[in-house]
């Protein structure tokens, strides 16, 4: 059975792979090796060690949450938690071998527990669908926004409050910024309808131009006062709210490229979630915000070249 379900998903990687492309595969093979390395020189000394470990850990227990074949294994097998151990201990091999080479088996061994804890971790959100001033408010043109504040707004809502009543803190205002600014990052993984994309009436230049604005438009509004409350209270480092407010607008910009440098209708690009992990991983290990804006230069002509074929009537 483990077998099988692991064949499938080697399957699954091929043709999204093949989606990819030879290109982007090596360069992605690339990154992963970096970052492989990376891990390598991290696990070496303590507590960097549990830092790269927590970081990994944390990544498998947000793909339990989020995997949308949960429950399809849990009514198709008896022993689908076997399942998740094995596919999350073969995402675990590159920290397992670090660890085991650095000696260090006490963190090794609870890897091990906490991988099968996180397999028994079966909790689904429910999202409460709203209709507030707030949604209203939001332009017609940004429908992302629209709909993933709908079901957010709650959320949003508390960490917005706690961060600005917590403002005095020097940590809080950067946690409370960063976490709402990794939230929209899930509102650009499905591809609309063509049809909303004509809506517009514009030229892909256009098009694009206008959606990374009002991603940053909205992203200020919701911002701009957290920055101001932190700089009343700490003038002395305003710079960082502000250059962590620069480094997440260059993030999600870099997002809605992705997501139309890989557009298909009503559908989840394999590429673009891929690309897109790797957007969101920069925002966790700086170093590879570089890379990330060095892509969104490529993504922004691959996102043009694109939507050309739709918008080519409005060039």
């Amino acid at each position: 059975m483990i077998r099988s379900i692991l064949y499938i998903r080697l399957k699954q990687a091929g043709r999204v792979a093949t989606g990819l492309g030879l290109g982007r595969c090596l360069f992605l093979a690339g990154v992963s090796g970096f970052l492989a390395f990376l891990l390598f020189l991290q696990t070496a000394a303590f507590p960097n060690s549990l830092y790269a470990a927590g970081i990994y850990l944390a990544v498998i227990f947000l793909l339990q949450l989020n995997r949308p074949d949960k429950q399809f294994l849990k009514i198709t097998f008896i022993h689908h938690k076997v399942i998740f151990l094995a596919e999350y201990l073969l995402l675990l091999i590159p920290l397992l071998i670090c660890l085991a080479y650095h000696q260090l088996y006490q963190l090794l061994t609870a890897t091990f527990v906490i991988a099968f804890l996180i397999t028994h971790v079966d909790y689904k959100a429910r999202h409460r669908s709203m209709n507030t001033m707030i949604q209203r408010v939001i332009p017609a043109s940004c429908f992302e926004w629209k709909s993933g504040v709908r079901t957010s707004l709650v959320l949003m809502g508390v960490v917005w409050v706690t961060g600005m009543y917590t403002s005095f803190f020097i940590a809080s205002v950067p946690v409370v910024l960063f976490f709402l600014g990794i939230l929209p990052l899930g509102f650009y993984e499905r591809g609309e309808p063509v049809q909303m994309v004509l809506a517009y009436e514009m030229g892909a230049v256009s098009f694009i131009l206008y959606k990374i604005k009002m991603q940053v438009v909205l992203f200020t509004i919701l911002s701009m006062p957290l920055i101001l409350a932190f700089c009343i209270f700490h003038p002395d480092i305003w710079y960082i709210p502000v250059l962590e407010f620069l480094v997440l607008i260059t993030s999600q910009g870099y997002l809605v490229l992705v997501k139309y440098a890989f557009y298909q209708p009503n559908t989840k690009p394999g590429g673009a979630q891929v690309f897109g992990l790797l957007g969101t991983i920069g925002l966790i290990i700086p170093i590879l915000i570089p890379l990330v804006w060095l892509l969104s230069v490529r993504f922004y002509f691959k996102s043009v070249s694109n939507l050309n074929f739709y918008l080519d009537d409005y060039n």
